[in-house]
């Protein structure tokens, strides 16, 4: 059902369509809807009625967990043609389409259903307190503190990661007993509405998860309606303020995680050559499209030469192209706009002065499609703006350092709080300059892994709020406090 938009259990038809494009060839297979603000308006009113009326805000944790349960179990039984839509939406290699988009999203599910609902406490008892009352007597109050769903959630996800964030999003909020309108990226909405086969499948309610596709008319529809109590995005800073902006209107919570401009030190002592396949990683892994890479390479500079002579032979190795190809370890950028973008930076970053060690430049050979060589960048100072602005491309940049405050330093020395990393043999040391670094999260001597019990997001430009385990389900709770007096 690629033409229609999924409202209340139902699939209809859009009144306009919007092309899709495979990255890899440049060109359009087909067409998704394409929803109108009154389109998004009708699917907030089918959520905001199952919130309202229906038995899901209502429903027990265990009930809602089996529900959420099925829906991985639909997924993994239908997770080749999933893979299949992501490869040719996203322009991933199938290896990372499979195990890095689509599997760790069927794990949340089960995970969520079978032991982070379970354990979470939805009412918690407080102890007796002496209090006064309104009338000035003396007494003592007992109560709990219910913790309830949030009401409507707007989720709008992003296209580097459409099926792991948008599960992430939606089993949060489903587990928390919210109802939802789920709008991904205009780049990848098939695999999203594939979604609402497996919600059907797996015998969701009416109007708890509705899906609509689109771009700015929709998005804008879903931060300003008044039936939405909670917006959730990942993006771009320059959305996410607008965002934030939008909903303010109507007192909306956001959770926002934003951009990244993550710094990897790397200590004279370090395993180079462990830390050099690193480097290289993050600058190739979904064509550097991620917020949570490594991008900013913070090395010593008794060691510089030497890790940047181990990397780039390493980004020589990478075989670029077709992503169906079991061969390829790195495909296209979504978009020939967002690679314009990309190039632009490249010679921005010349234009200031840094040595492009290594890329630039579209590969030969791949004339169709959106391709882009993996970058390097030496001679590097943060205040460039190379070291500054998130590329969102696959570059990396290689900033020298002095001694551990000056690579403390220069690491937050920039807007984003997302990610980091350290790479050091000395385990005490690395713990140290961990809590030094503001951001979110933190890698010693590895590259950065999600755990699903971890919170997610970040510190300043990178966000408000957190995603993942029961951190990320508490964003869509209220916190009620209910007392009475003792004896009552």
């Amino acid at each position: 059902m690629a033409d229609h938009l999924f409202i209340a259990n139902r699939w209809v038809p859009a009144q306009k369509l919007l092309p899709v494009e495979n990255p890899a060839t440049g060109k359009s297979f087909t067409f998704a809807p394409e929803a109108s603000r009154s389109e998004a308006a009708s699917a907030v009113t089918a959520a905001r009625h199952a919130f309202d009326e229906g038995p899901w805000p209502r429903a027990r944790p265990r009930v809602r967990g089996e529900a959420l349960r099925r829906l991985g179990e639909v997924m993994d039984r239908r997770r080749d043609e999933l893979v299949d839509l992501v490869v040719r939406e996203s322009g991933f290699p199938r290896p990372l389409a499979d195990q890095v988009h689509v599997q760790p999203a069927i794990d949340f599910l089960y995970d969520v259903a079978d032991r982070l609902l379970p354990a979470m406490a939805f009412t918690t008892p407080l102890n007796p307190h002496a209090a006064y009352s309104i009338t000035g007597q003396p007494q003592t109050t007992q109560g709990v503190v219910a913790r309830e769903p949030a009401g409507v959630a707007a989720l709008l996800t992003p296209f580097n990661a459409a099926v792991p964030l948008t599960v992430h999003k939606l089993a949060s909020a489903l587990a928390a007993g919210c109802t939802a309108v789920v709008k991904p990226s205009p780049y990848t909405p098939l695999q999203v509405l594939l979604l609402a086969e497996f919600l059907q499948e797996a015998d969701f309610p009416p109007g708890v998860v509705n899906i609509i596709t689109g771009d700015l008319e929709a998005g804008v529809e879903l931060t300003t309606n008044p039936g939405v109590d909670i917006v959730s995005f990942t993006g771009s800073n320059t959305v996410g303020r607008q965002i934030a902006t939008q909903a303010a209107a109507t007192f909306k919570k956001v959770v926002l995680e934003l951009g990244g401009k993550s710094a990897n030190i790397v200590f004279a002592d370090a395993d180079l050559d462990r830390a050099a396949l690193e480097v290289a990683g993050n600058t190739v892994t979904n064509a550097g499209q991620g917020c949570l890479l490594l991008t900013r390479t913070l090395v010593d500079e008794r060691v510089h030469d030497e890790l940047v002579a181990k990397v780039i032979p390493l980004l020589k190795a990478v075989t670029i192209g077709d992503p169906a190809d079991p061969e390829t370890a790195m495909g296209p950028l979504i978009s020939a706009k967002e690679r314009d973008r990309v190039e632009a930076m490249i010679r921005q970053g010349q234009t200031e002065g840094a040595t492009l060690a290594y890329g630039g430049s579209r590969p030969r050979g791949l004339a169709q499609g959106f391709y882009l060589e993996p970058t390097l960048f030496t001679g590097v100072d943060n205040a460039m703006t190379i070291a500054q602005r998130e590329f969102f491309g696959p570059v990396n940049t290689v900033i020298p350092f002095a001694d551990e405050d000056e690579a403390v330093r220069i690491a937050n020395d920039t807007d984003y709080g997302l990610n980091a990393g350290v790479f050091t043999r000395d385990f005490a040391r690395a713990h140290a300059v961990a809590h030094r670094l503001r951001t979110g999260m933190v890698n010693i001597n590895a590259s950065w892994g999600v755990n699903p019990d971890a919170p997610f997001g970040g510190y300043k430009h990178s966000g408000i709020g957190r995603e993942g385990g029961a951190y990320g389900i508490e964003e869509f709770l209220e916190h009620k406090y209910i007392s009475w007096p003792v004896g009552t």
